[in-house]
């Protein structure tokens, strides 16, 4: 399966008109505009691996960032079957998807990467968002209480 991994990486390479180096006879790191995108061959499970780095880990609100994630990853719908997760380090978010050698070819391949970057481009802006939103929001908490906002409080 090594030489079919080497086929589907050469597709892709055609693709992108880039030449695309395999390292370790497993697998590719390539940057496409703002992600760098690992591919890797599983030999064991016959399976090829797409991982891409969609965000750093906020130092505050990531509470907001965490639900939206669980919330996007509910049944992969809103990962179009991809998975999101939080590195070791909770330094980084990845978007990840695995599929099976056989269900890979060298017309569907480039296709399946096309897509993965789309949703790994859409959830990139999306935990941004968050991020900021969360750390505006966390600017307005931080300047004290909001007198405006406590029944019963006396204005003058």
């Amino acid at each position: 399966m090594k030489t079919a991994f080497t086929g589907l990486v050469s597709a892709l390479s055609a693709k992108v008109k880039y030449d695309l180096k395999i390292l370790d006879g497993v697998r590719v790191h390539v940057n496409f505009d703002d992600f760098a995108l690992l591919v890797e061959y599983l030999p064991e499970a016959e399976q090829v691996l797409l991982a891409a780095s969609v965000a750093e880990v906020p130092p505050d609100g990531r509470e907001a960032l965490y639900r939206a994630l669980l919330q996007g990853q509910f049944l992969f719908v809103g990962t179009k079957g991809a998975s999101l997760a939080l590195d070791p380090e909770e330094s980084f978010i990845s978007l990840q998807v695995i599929r099976d050698m056989s269900a890979l070819t060298l017309d569907n391949f480039p296709l399946l990467v096309e897509g993965f970057l789309n949703e790994a481009e859409k959830w990139s802006v999306r935990c941004q968002e968050l991020t900021q939103k969360e750390q505006g929001a966390g600017k307005t908490r931080d300047n004290g209480l909001d007198i405006h906002r406590i029944p019963g409080m006396l204005r003058v």
